[in-house]
């Protein structure tokens, strides 16, 4: 009998990322936006589908549930359903929120393996759990002349990060200021002058779907990459593992966690400094082979080593080793 897992939410991360590898193992995934309901007050469509559905567990993100977050602690107890949540923004927002999900879980991941022993001091089951991709999804897309710039960069602008905005100095800002083909997708925040930084609306693109990512990877000679956290020795940007499993070729800001898992001109590139970025650009604009060879080189190193499938294999063996997954059947409700 598999594992009935419901999610609480449909982020790209889950629906895309590892949900979608957990469907295809020993999982039976129920995703639900919940977490959206729950935030703004509203329970019953939870309940009418946890006496439907009969789900073993809990599964979500940072952070899914954004309010009223003690209330669905309430029903996931009332319920006998077991919480296994997954830190994703951890190290920056492990105590002031991941921390408030953490303790009610029965296990928490991170991709921050340096919030482990700080986890378990405070008697919180941990695991390192790791961002990565999927071969189904993340693979070369089609050209799509939206995309058709020099350079691309996909994210949404974030001004509470002091990494993100040193990343916006280090990658963004100097091929703005010397007028480079470069375009800009993701939350209108861009071009909002309340924001920490900012951007002509020119280089602004709109959104960026999230299945038009390999379809920018197949179009853009360059895709660009900024991380919230710089010091880290493995948390990163999962747009890292989207983008080199789409085989775009990736210049990225430089942290501790780029070195620990990849190779600097073999699998991407990454720039520490704004000068740097400009030789860096500069460099490999011109050579298209260079790029070829990065990029599926990258892609190669991603399918081997960062597949959700694998992680997914993980996942359920830190269940089964924690004792939560029983081979039957692993809580009444099944």
């Amino acid at each position: 009998m598999k594992l009935k897992i419901m999610t609480l939410s449909t982020a790209p991360i889950i629906k895309f990322g590892i949900g979608f590898a957990m469907g295809k193992s020993e999982i039976d995934v129920i995703y639900t936006d919940f977490g959206k309901e729950i935030s703004i007050g509203k329970y019953q469509t939870l309940i009418e589908a946890i006496k439907k559905y009969k789900p073993d567990a809990f599964f979500y993100e940072h952070v899914a549930i954004f309010r009223n977050r003690d209330i669905f602690f309430n029903i996931a107890e009332r319920y006998n359903i077991p919480i296994l949540y997954w830190a994703i923004d951890d190290p920056i927002e492990m105590m002031s929120e991941s921390i408030k999900h953490a303790r009610k879980s029965i296990l928490t991941f991170t991709p921050a393996i340096e919030c482990i022993g700080k986890y378990k001091s405070m008697g919180i089951n941990a695991s390192f759990l790791m961002f990565g991709c999927n071969e189904d999804i993340h693979r070369p897309g089609k050209y799509n002349k939206k995309f058709d710039h020099d350079i691309v960069f996909i994210g949404n602008n974030y001004s509470r990060y002091p990494a993100r905005l040193q990343g916006y100095k280090i990658m963004l800002e100097p091929l703005i200021k010397r007028g480079y083909d470069i375009k800009i997708y993701g939350n209108e925040w861009w071009i909002d002058g309340s924001q920490k930084f900012t951007i002509d609306k020119k280089f602004y693109g709109g959104y960026c779907e999230y299945d038009e990512i390999k379809d920018a990877c197949a179009s853009a000679k360059i895709m660009l990459g900024v991380h919230s956290i710089n010091r880290s020795s493995t948390m990163m940007s999962m747009k890292t593992f989207e983008i080199l499993g789409s085989r775009g070729f990736y210049i990225t800001q430089y942290t501790p966690a780029i070195k620990n898992y990849f190779v600097n001109n073999k699998h991407l590139v990454w720039s520490k400094s704004h000068l740097e970025t400009l030789r860096n650009v500069d460099n490999y604009l011109v050579r298209k082979s260079d790029r070829d060879y990065i990029s599926l080189e990258g892609q190669k190193e991603c399918y081997l080593k960062h597949s959700y499938k694998d992680k997914v294999n993980f996942f359920i063996n830190e269940l089964k080793k924690k004792g939560i997954w029983k081979y039957d059947n692993i809580y009444s409700n099944a």
